[in-house]
């Protein structure tokens, strides 16, 4: 270090170190500076003045300097676009490629020395996703209960502009949503995405071959990009967002620590205009807005979005029944019958449902809009099944019209709707009324039947048990019409008070 790069403090200190009685080759060592420039100062052949007035004239700027617009030039270096290029393009003709160099590092060093860091990132190439550590309260109007909010936040580090989203929980569906909304707020898809190792993304971490949650690699692959975790205990593989989720959240506990919010949409709403505010503000190391640096730089390099937008869907494995079919989504939907007792693996998407063995999918059906539907394909059952099926109803109407013709006609009505849905309950109504009738009789029987079915029309319940119910209340009616309710006394009970009832004259003379 010479008398051109030696600073005020640096004098002071190296005169602090010779005022200790320390060697110039000590001072020369501890200092970093030549044993020439610590014995001109020891000797007071270089005082602070006399190197000040040598920095002053070292600092004459050559010609050529002259010629080159160095605001376009500070604009560049920003930007992160290499000198090299920029000497090619602005300085080739004036001057050699190392003393425009040196120029650079004089004039711009704090620019230089701000940009330098371990990790490169070319625009549209990298992002970085983590989850807040700190969560937002809110109240629940209707219950008046405290619950939290967790806030996922997303960063592309070539521009830094930075994405946030609360939800209720970090579970996977919550997680994908948010990495869904996360691409179409920045219109585009980068390269690759790092993540923490949370469940949610990464089943199971590892240095070199993590297991990926099979749900978040298929929206992976729909948007095209790589998905690269953090190394555990390493949070500087994502120092970006780490950053981030600290600049973020200091901001929104101040703008809004008056502020009580009543429900998630209302934290997302103040999430989005604390992060435009950050993305509009100038950035202390580009001088330049994260928002302009996204615009102008790394926008036309993110992948473009697929024209359909992504679907959320879940996986559940499921063991197929005997009856050919699975239970998923609180539903039933069928199989072939030649995986019955084998594990299978169902997914679930917002119109659809798909079942595959093995990685062949096996069954597509449309996803029931009801709980507790039977979404059967004849084709997935056996033979002999399908024969069964299509012979049974019409023996329960056959049975049904042999016992009363209303009770008929509602189970037709119930055929028509949902034929295997309603089977069981049409063979319940049936076996009861056949009891019926053999118990009582026809005629007895067929009054009861018909009064239980218009009840159940009245009230709109279509229910073994409701007819069942339906048919003692018939019951009763009967045996109270059919009970003598007159008074019988019986002679001689002393507890009887008699009335006896005798005309006075003039009553007698009146009715004469």
């Amino acid at each position: 270090m010479d008398f051109k790069r030696t600073t005020v403090a640096q004098f002071d200190d190296i005169l602090r170190l010779i005022q200790l009685g320390r060697s110039d080759r000590d001072i020369a060592r501890s200092s970093k500076c030549r044993r020439t420039l610590i014995a001109k100062i020891r000797k007071g052949i270089l005082t602070k003045e006399e190197l000040a007035r040598l920095q002053v004239c070292e600092r004459a700027a050559p010609a050529w300097t002259l010629q080159i617009d160095w605001q376009n030039v500070e604009t560049d270096i920003r930007d992160g676009h290499q000198i090299k290029r920029i000497w090619e393009e602005s300085a080739e003709k004036l001057t050699s490629h190392p003393n425009f160099f040196k120029y650079i590092k004089a004039r711009f060093t704090q620019i230089l020395a701000a940009t330098v860091t371990l990790r490169e990132f070319k625009p549209g190439e990298h992002g970085e996703v983590d989850y807040a550590g700190d969560k937002i309260p809110w109240v629940d109007v209707q219950t008046g209960e405290i619950q939290y909010a967790h806030v996922f936040i997303g960063i592309l580090c070539f521009s830094q502009k930075i994405f946030a989203h609360a939800a209720i929980d970090e579970k996977k569906a919550n997680w994908l949503m948010s990495h869904k909304l996360m691409l179409e707020f920045y219109g585009g898809v980068p390269c690759v995405v790092v993540p923490d190792n949370l469940k949610t993304g990464v089943i199971k971490s590892h240095l070199y071959d993590p297991d990926l949650n099979p749900d978040y690699v298929e929206l992976a692959s729909y948007y095209g990009f790589s998905v690269v975790p953090a190394r555990v205990v390493h949070p500087k593989d994502k120092a970006l967002v780490e950053g981030a989720v600290g600049i973020l959240m200091r901001y929104f506990r101040f703008i809004y620590r008056r502020r009580t919010f009543t429900s998630i949409s209302e934290i997302n709403v103040a999430l989005r205009e604390a992060g435009e505010k950050i993305n509009l503000k100038i950035h202390t190391r580009f001088k330049t807005s994260r928002q302009d640096r996204f615009e102008r730089l790394e926008k036309v390099h993110l992948r473009p979005l697929p024209l359909e937008p992504y679907s959320i869907s879940q996986w559940k494995k499921c063991k197929h029944h005997q009856d050919c079919t699975v239970a998923a989504d609180n539903n039933f939907y069928s199989a072939p019958s030649a995986y019955r007792g084998k594990e299978l693996r169902v997914k679930i998407s917002a119109f659809q449902v798909e079942i595959f063995f093995n990685l062949e999918r096996i069954a597509l059906h449309v996803r029931a809009t009801r709980i507790g539907e039977r979404v059967i394909d004849p084709m997935h059952l056996p033979a002999n099944s399908r024969a069964y099926r299509e012979a049974t109803p019409q023996m329960v109407l056959a049975h049904a019209k042999f016992s009363h013709q209303s009770l008929h006609t509602l189970i037709d009505e119930l055929f028509q709707v949902d034929t295997c849905g309603n089977l069981r309950r049409a063979q319940g109504l049936t076996r009861k009324a056949y009891s019926l009738i053999n118990e009582h009789g026809r005629e007895t029987a067929s009054q009861w039947i018909e009064g239980a079915v218009n009840q159940m029309r009245r009230f709109g319940r279509m229910r073994v048990k409701a007819f069942d119910g339906y048919i003692k209340d018939e019951m009763k009616k009967t045996s109270q019409a059919l009970e003598d309710r007159s008074i019988i006394r019986q002679p001689g009970n002393p507890m009887v008070r008699e009335r006896v009832y005798v005309a006075s004259e003039e009553t007698q003379l009146r009715l004469v």
